[in-house]
């Protein structure tokens, strides 16, 4: 079996269109694996938005201290590799395989037991993380939940730190119509006597994860009351702050871009320093100005090229998108902007599309290549209320070539994270990863 064949199997063959709530499909899949989440330690990171720079910043700021760390990530841009890193690198085929294999061998004898007990695309890959992360070795790890947290793969962890980055309105279908009972779903992933960090300020879901807190002995480290962020400086590529939390630290320097990174910044800094003090290690402040510095996040106010230049960001919901207009308005206020978006159809169109359609001069409207865009046309009839210099072409190459014909000097690809992964490969590459085709 090749790389190919086997994501070829975990989409085709593992059910992703829906989700069946519950723990218990994990749990046995690890258990059947002899539990290799359990052999390295971990902070879990949960938010409707922030929660990928966080998981990268930690695991950034663990791989400087010294650390064998492992990354786990979802969405993917490009590569199914994206979603399992050791020390921020991709892992060797070779090991993909051999743990797909030892994962699918339980699977299938699980599958037996009926369609509920099938496991997910997601639980599938959660446990490959961990088999792989066994097999080398991985010592700390910085673990992204996918969906929510209370019933997320992730959620089998037995974490030191829980994250909650923020707490928004994004799949409301499942987590709840109210920010309330997001964040009940979110601070699912709180254990017992561990401390949690919290980056949300409103006090609805605040409240939620407070009690939560109370409930599981748990420590919070709320932002503005804990550990705040401060003196902000904003340069495209070079942006400062201060930092006063379990330590303090000055002219703190950010390569990712938008002011919710400082944000994001602070989450991960007051999270790391209760990691080392549970782990026992000391923090070095050389090691953590190079590793918020080096810390990058592709397709997310991601900067490539120069004529055009090209912006790539995941702006997949309303707070996403409220972020990504305020960096445009920071960095590149008064340029003329051409932008190129699509959105999945379960996401907020109209709620995106207010904060970022007015921001340009021309707009075309695509289609993401996921099975969950098939009716872009109405990402097109809702665009058209916020901007009058509007089109709609479904192929988001033959969207991009247009805008480049008709020489717009920065082009913003955004939206769904399939659009700009799609895009970005093209980009950068000349040509499209042959995943797609298997994915798409």
């Amino acid at each position: 079996m090749t790389y190919l064949e086997m994501l070829e199997y975990i989409y085709k063959e593992r059910p992703s269109g829906k989700i069946t709530l519950g723990l218990e499909r994990i749990v046995e899949l690890c258990e059947l694996l002899g539990n290799p989440q359990c052999s390295f330690r971990s902070v879990h990171v949960t938010g409707t938005n922030g929660k990928g720079s966080v998981t990268k910043l930690l695991s950034n700021l663990l791989i400087e201290h010294g650390f064998q760390t492992g990354g786990y990530y979802s969405p993917h841009l490009s590569s199914f590799k994206e979603r399992i890193l050791v020390n921020e690198e991709f892992v060797p085929d070779e090991l993909y395989l051999e743990c797909f294999r030892e994962v699918q061998k339980f699977a299938e004898q699980m599958d037996q037991k009926g369609e509920t007990h099938k496991p997910s695309f997601f639980e599938f890959t959660t446990a490959m993380a961990f088999c792989i992360f066994e097999r080398m070795k991985v010592r700390t790890s910085a673990i992204e939940v996918g969906l929510g947290g209370r019933f997320d793969a992730t959620n089998v962890l037995k974490s030191d730190v829980a994250v909650i980055v923020t707490v928004g309105y994004d799949h409301m279908h499942i987590l709840g119509d109210t920010l309330e009972k997001i964040a009940f779903e979110k601070a699912g992933i709180i254990k017992d006597s561990i401390p949690t960090v919290c980056g949300e300020t409103k006090p609805g879901p605040v409240e939620v994860i407070k009690k939560v807190c109370e409930e599981k002995k748990s420590e919070l480290h709320l932002l503005n009351r804990d550990f705040i962020y401060e003196n902000t400086e904003m340069k495209l590529n070079e942006n400062r702050f201060d930092f006063r939390g379990q330590r303090e630290f000055k002219r703190l320097e950010l390569t990712l871009n938008g002011e919710h990174q400082f944000l994001n910044a602070a989450v991960a800094l007051e999270a790391f320093l209760l990691f080392a003090d549970r782990m026992g290690f000391e923090v070095k402040e050389e090691a953590v100005r190079k590793a918020l510095k080096k810390t990058t996040h592709p397709g997310r106010f991601e900067v490539v090229g120069e004529r055009p230049r090209y912006i790539f960001d995941g702006a997949h919901n309303a707070s996403a998108a409220t972020s990504l207009r305020k960096a445009i308005n920071t960095y590149f206020k008064g340029e003329k902007l051409a932008g190129l978006v699509g959105i999945l159809d379960d996401k907020d169109k109209a709620g995106v599309l207010s904060q970022i359609a007015p921001l340009f001069e021309r707009l075309i409207v695509t289609r993401p290549v996921s099975h969950r865009a098939v009716n872009p046309q109405e990402t097109y009839e809702i665009a058209k209320r916020y901007n009058d210099s509007v089109s709609f072409e479904p192929d988001p190459i033959k969207a991009l070539e247009t805008l480049k014909e008709e020489g717009w000097p920065t082009i913003i690809i955004t939206g769904s994270l399939y659009l700009v992964g799609y895009v970005r490969d093209y980009v950068l590459d000349g040509k499209l990863e042959p995943e797609w085709a298997i994915a798409g």
